[in-house]
Protein backbone atom coordinates (compact mmCIF):
# COMPACT_ATOMS: atom_id res chain seq x y z
CA UNK A 1 0.00 0.00 0.00
CA UNK A 2 2.81 2.41 0.79
CA UNK A 3 4.37 1.76 -2.65
CA UNK A 4 1.09 2.79 -4.33
CA UNK A 5 0.93 5.97 -2.25
CA UNK A 6 4.58 6.74 -3.10
CA UNK A 7 3.94 6.34 -6.84
CA UNK A 8 0.79 8.45 -6.58
CA UNK A 9 2.60 11.20 -4.65
CA UNK A 10 5.54 11.26 -7.10
CA UNK A 11 3.14 11.39 -10.04
CA UNK A 12 1.07 14.24 -8.62
CA UNK A 13 4.13 16.23 -7.58
CA UNK A 14 5.91 15.40 -10.88
CA UNK A 15 9.08 14.36 -9.11
CA UNK A 16 10.44 12.10 -11.85
CA UNK A 17 13.64 13.19 -13.63
CA UNK A 18 13.68 13.92 -17.36
CA UNK A 19 14.58 10.90 -19.43
CA UNK A 20 13.02 8.32 -17.12
CA UNK A 21 10.24 6.13 -18.43
CA UNK A 22 7.84 7.54 -15.83
CA UNK A 23 8.48 11.10 -17.03
CA UNK A 24 7.97 10.03 -20.65
CA UNK A 25 4.76 8.16 -19.75
CA UNK A 26 3.34 11.25 -18.00
CA UNK A 27 4.17 13.40 -21.04
CA UNK A 28 2.48 10.90 -23.36
CA UNK A 29 -0.64 10.89 -21.15
CA UNK A 30 -0.83 14.68 -21.17
CA UNK A 31 -0.34 14.93 -24.94
CA UNK A 32 -2.89 12.18 -25.53
CA UNK A 33 -5.44 14.07 -23.45
CA UNK A 34 -4.78 17.38 -25.22
CA UNK A 35 -4.86 16.05 -28.79
CA UNK A 36 -7.53 13.35 -28.51
CA UNK A 37 -10.08 15.22 -26.40
CA UNK A 38 -12.98 16.40 -28.58
CA UNK A 39 -13.30 20.14 -29.13
CA UNK A 40 -16.73 20.20 -27.48
CA UNK A 41 -15.13 19.17 -24.16
CA UNK A 42 -13.25 22.48 -23.94
CA UNK A 43 -16.22 24.59 -25.09
CA UNK A 44 -13.66 26.90 -26.65
CA UNK A 45 -15.60 28.51 -29.47
CA UNK A 46 -15.08 31.91 -31.01
CA UNK A 47 -17.39 34.45 -29.41
CA UNK A 48 -20.26 35.66 -31.57
CA UNK A 49 -20.48 39.38 -32.24
CA UNK A 50 -16.76 39.79 -31.52
CA UNK A 51 -15.15 42.60 -33.53
CA UNK A 52 -11.95 40.52 -33.83
CA UNK A 53 -13.80 37.44 -35.11
CA UNK A 54 -12.58 37.50 -38.70
CA UNK A 55 -8.95 36.70 -39.43
CA UNK A 56 -7.16 37.84 -42.58
CA UNK A 57 -9.01 36.50 -45.60
CA UNK A 58 -11.79 34.86 -43.56
CA UNK A 59 -15.30 35.54 -44.77
CA UNK A 60 -17.30 32.92 -42.86
CA UNK A 61 -16.55 31.76 -39.31
CA UNK A 62 -18.54 28.90 -37.73
CA UNK A 63 -19.42 29.33 -34.04
CA UNK A 64 -22.02 28.19 -31.53
CA UNK A 65 -24.29 30.47 -29.54
CA UNK A 66 -24.92 30.19 -25.80
CA UNK A 67 -27.56 27.50 -26.41
CA UNK A 68 -25.19 25.41 -28.55
CA UNK A 69 -26.95 26.27 -31.82
CA UNK A 70 -24.74 26.72 -34.89
CA UNK A 71 -24.11 30.29 -36.05
CA UNK A 72 -22.44 31.39 -39.27
CA UNK A 73 -20.62 34.69 -38.92
CA UNK A 74 -20.36 36.27 -42.36
CA UNK A 75 -18.02 39.16 -43.15
CA UNK A 76 -19.20 42.29 -44.95
CA UNK A 77 -16.72 41.34 -47.68
CA UNK A 78 -19.22 38.61 -48.59
CA UNK A 79 -22.49 40.40 -47.72
CA UNK A 80 -22.42 44.23 -47.98
CA UNK A 81 -23.41 46.25 -44.92
CA UNK A 82 -25.51 48.92 -46.66
CA UNK A 83 -28.59 46.78 -47.47
CA UNK A 84 -32.13 46.95 -46.08
CA UNK A 85 -33.39 43.95 -44.08
CA UNK A 86 -35.11 42.12 -46.96
CA UNK A 87 -32.19 42.52 -49.38
CA UNK A 88 -29.72 41.60 -46.63
CA UNK A 89 -31.55 38.33 -45.93
CA UNK A 90 -31.75 37.51 -49.65
CA UNK A 91 -28.09 38.37 -50.31
CA UNK A 92 -26.91 36.40 -47.27
CA UNK A 93 -28.98 33.39 -48.33
CA UNK A 94 -27.59 33.48 -51.89
CA UNK A 95 -23.99 33.84 -50.70
CA UNK A 96 -24.34 31.02 -48.14
CA UNK A 97 -25.90 28.74 -50.74
CA UNK A 98 -22.97 29.42 -53.07
CA UNK A 99 -20.42 28.85 -50.33
CA UNK A 100 -22.02 25.80 -48.70
CA UNK A 101 -23.12 24.33 -52.03
CA UNK A 102 -26.63 23.53 -50.80
CA UNK A 103 -29.93 25.32 -50.12
CA UNK A 104 -30.18 27.12 -46.78
CA UNK A 105 -32.97 28.86 -44.90
CA UNK A 106 -32.13 31.74 -42.57
CA UNK A 107 -33.88 32.03 -39.20
CA UNK A 108 -32.23 35.17 -37.81
CA UNK A 109 -29.57 37.75 -38.67
CA UNK A 110 -27.80 40.13 -36.26
CA UNK A 111 -25.06 42.62 -37.15
CA UNK A 112 -21.54 42.32 -35.77
CA UNK A 113 -20.28 45.78 -34.88
CA UNK A 114 -16.64 46.85 -34.98
CA UNK A 115 -14.84 49.02 -32.47
CA UNK A 116 -16.03 52.20 -34.20
CA UNK A 117 -19.65 51.07 -34.37
CA UNK A 118 -19.54 50.12 -38.07
CA UNK A 119 -20.98 46.80 -39.24
CA UNK A 120 -18.14 44.35 -39.97
CA UNK A 121 -20.28 41.26 -40.47
CA UNK A 122 -23.45 39.39 -39.59
CA UNK A 123 -24.24 36.49 -37.26
CA UNK A 124 -26.65 34.22 -39.11
CA UNK A 125 -28.72 31.48 -37.52
CA UNK A 126 -30.10 28.85 -39.89
CA UNK A 127 -33.56 27.33 -39.50
CA UNK A 128 -33.99 24.39 -37.12
CA UNK A 129 -32.80 21.07 -38.49
CA UNK A 130 -30.22 22.53 -40.86
CA UNK A 131 -26.82 20.98 -40.30
CA UNK A 132 -23.71 23.03 -40.94
CA UNK A 133 -20.57 21.17 -41.92
CA UNK A 134 -17.23 22.98 -42.04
Amino acid sequence: MSRVLTVLRETILWSYERGTWQYDALCVLILTFVFLTPRQFYRDWPVINNSHLFGPGEQIVFTLDEGGKPVLNVSTRLVPANLDAARLRLMAQVQLQKTLNRPVSIANIKPILGENGETIGYSIWLDQGEVVAF
